[in-house]
């Protein structure tokens, strides 16, 4: 088989939670002024990856010192997005299809390790995936492409025959940075678009048209 291994993204992709995630970073931004840090007029619309970069690079800020701060502004919200959150429909049945043709499963998400583990807990997940990456396990967060790196490295796959699924912008420019092939679930779009700017899918079933048309493509 040419793919062997899918990574999905969780929020959006696999549960819809709702992660109030502009609060949490307004939130983390009034935090780092409280602690003597300005960020600037930059925005909470921004991915926190870009937001911790900028502030890195022009605020000359400790990147330890912003994660821990990011941890503890985006704690509450993400316990709040935990207790409303929903399985997608089909998660269970497509994962499960997955490994049964051999595929190795990973996760990488930009939420945080305790966050991941009680969302795989809730819906019976922790079993089905051999590969699981949070923010607490990578120095960058996605766009950048290490949290799907340090996935394809735990999975012992090649990026040429990995899929990555997720749902925003983020998810394809982190996932064209690491050289694997992109999944986006939008409903407006065909699987059929193409490898340039990923493949555009309706729904999470939809990973196995995608992966056909890539085995017959590539392999």
């Amino acid at each position: 088989m040419g793919i062997e291994a899918v990574i999905f993204d969780l929020d959006g992709t696999l549960i819809d939670s709702r992660l109030r995630s502009e609060d949490a970073k307004r939130d983390f931004l009034r935090n780092l002024r409280d602690r003597g840090i300005d960020p600037g007029r930059i925005s909470p619309r921004r991915p926190a990856e870009i937001i911790i970069t900028y502030l890195e690079r022009y605020r000359s800020a400790d990147r330890k010192f912003l994660m821990k701060v990011l941890e503890e502004s985006f704690e509450p919200y993400e316990a709040e997005a935990i207790e409303r959150a929903r399985l997608k429909a089909g998660v269970r049945e497509v994962l499960g299809r997955l490994r049964a043709i051999g595929c190795g499963l990973g996760l990488a998400s930009n939420n945080s390790r305790r966050s991941v583990e009680r969302i795989l807990r809730k819906f019976d997940l922790e079993e089905l995936f051999n590969a699981v990456v949070s923010r607490n396990d990578v120095r960058r967060l996605k766009p950048h492409e290490e949290p799907i790196l340090k996935a394809l490295k735990i999975l012992g796959s090649a990026p040429w025959r990995t899929l990555y699924v997720g749902d925003t912008m983020i998810d394809v420019i982190a996932g064209r940075r690491a050289g694997v092939h992109v999944a986006t679930i939008a409903d407006r779009w065909s699987p059929s678009r193409g490898p340039a700017d990923g493949y555009a899918i309706r729904d999470l079933a939809s990973v196995f048209e995608v992966i056909r048309i890539l085995e017959e493509r590539s392999f």
